[in-house]
């Protein structure tokens, strides 16, 4: 035989043995793998029913206080607003257009009554463009803030799960 072959047949005989001697732990290790990680799913799995549970008990409290703090929220808003110079002189504007929709109405009440043939126009309506923007950029704002806070209670919710006991 060649010794080339021999020496390369002989090489590969040894490595063969190698590998064989490393089958047995590798398989182990791979087993004890797969059985730590189902253990920890079930820990995680665990810990989050543990979690929702506790949620699920407390969720009339937490929007208790949400509804709380919006109302307080809600009225500080108008206290601040009745602050606001530029604010005042809008509701000015809009009580004047709001009166003379009373004064068309009185009007119109008040010919239809008499019989006169006066042409009184039918009140305008205006656009309120400002307090659209006005929600507009609330809801905007307040949407970031309420996904801020979803990823909070998400975070915490992973905190809880992943936490080791």
């Amino acid at each position: 035989m060649n010794p080339d072959v021999s020496k390369a047949a002989d090489k590969l005989a040894k490595l063969r043995a190698q590998a064989d001697k490393f089958t047995t732990p590798l398989a182990e290790a791979e087993a004890a793998l797969a059985v730590a990680e189902e253990a920890e799913q079930a820990r995680r799995t665990e810990r989050a029913a543990e979690y929702d549970r506790a949620f699920a008990a407390s969720w009339r409290e937490r929007a208790q206080q949400a509804s709380d703090a919006d109302k307080a929220n809600r009225e500080r808003f108008a206290e601040l607003l009745a602050e606001e110079p530029w604010f005042m002189a809008y509701m000015a504007s809009r009580a004047e257009r709001y009166k003379r929709e009373k004064i068309m109405h009185a009007a119109q009440r008040a010919q239809s009554a008499t019989g006169q043939n006066l042409t009184v126009p039918d009140p305008r309506m205006y656009d309120l463009r400002l307090v659209d923007d006005l929600i507009e950029t609330t809801e905007r704002m307040a949407a970031e803030i309420g996904a801020d806070y979803a990823e909070e209670l998400d975070a915490k919710r992973t905190a809880y799960i992943e936490a080791a006991d």
